[in-house]
């Protein structure tokens, strides 16, 4: 399964009115989560022709810029975030701390890249450093995280931990 069908079904499920995109490549994986958010935004270096494409639609706003530009005016709550800009661990370490800094009550984070198969994948144009996310993740007391070994760079998601449908109702006490 291609980690973008994997992450649409996550945004069925979830159902986010705030998403968000780091990182846009072509625009396969925001399009594809599309019918399922209510306002998404999309940030990336660079444009291309796929993602012009996507601008018309009402729900979705594409912005051209860094990730660290972006969240220096955004200050919205996130439900559901898909981190898969720069490749490298400092950065994407970054990212994370931005989106969590502003992940709402049962919000989720992806990131991709963070289980690469294969050694040729670490060099900067794929993978990168990323994949050592998985350790500072699994370190933190405060997150719930999964490696899924999806296509070749695998898919980490996190959640606050005790941040469950039962916990915000009042079901556990914390």
């Amino acid at each position: 399964m291609h980690h973008s069908d994997f992450i649409a079904i996550l945004a069925n499920i979830y159902k986010p009115q705030t998403y968000i995109e780091l990182g846009l490549y072509e625009g396969e994986t925001i399009s594809k989560v599309l019918p399922y958010i209510g306002t998404g935004y999309g940030v990336d270096m660079i444009s291309k022709p796929a993602l012009e494409n996507l601008k018309s639609s009402p729900k979705l706003k594409i912005i051209y810029t860094t990730t660290n530009k972006f969240f220096e005016s955004f200050n919205d709550g996130i439900d559901m975030a898909f981190i898969d800009a720069d490749h490298c661990y400092e950065s994407v370490l970054v990212d994370f701390e931005n989106v969590y800094n502003r992940l709402n009550p049962g919000g989720i984070i992806i990131l991709h890249d963070t289980d690469p198969e294969s050694n040729h994948l670490i060099n900067p144009g794929y993978c990168g450093d990323s994949y050592k996310m998985v350790n500072y993740l699994e370190s933190r007391q405060d997150l719930n995280c999964t490696t899924f070994p999806l296509t070749e760079a695998g898919l980490t998601i996190v959640t606050k931990k005790n941040d469950t449908r039962t916990s915000r109702r009042g079901f556990i006490s914390q």
